[in-house]
């Protein structure tokens, strides 16, 4: 999975939070989706608060994905 970044620090945020986001279940390409929002958002976001840039970018991801999450936790509550 390839993304393209600009610095050391896009670097970084895109490679912990795939990796936070595939050992948490989430298939590879709603991984990458939530990665390049994450990555959108820390590009247009001029000042983080305090050093929780890394937790401010992955809770962008995960409320992307939180919708994915819930409607396939529906559809196993539907087959049982």
């Amino acid at each position: 999975m390839m993304i393209d970044t600009r610095n050391a620090h896009e670097a970084f945020i895109c490679k912990h939070i795939s990796n936070q986001l595939i050992t948490e279940g989430y298939p590879p390409l709603e991984v990458k989706r939530a990665t390049n929002e994450a990555l959108r958002f820390y590009r247009s976001t001029a000042k983080f608060t305090g050093s929780k840039v890394f937790d401010a970018c992955l809770a962008k991801a995960k409320s992307m994905l939180a919708p994915l999450k819930k409607s396939a936790a529906q559809a196993v509550r539907k087959r049982a």
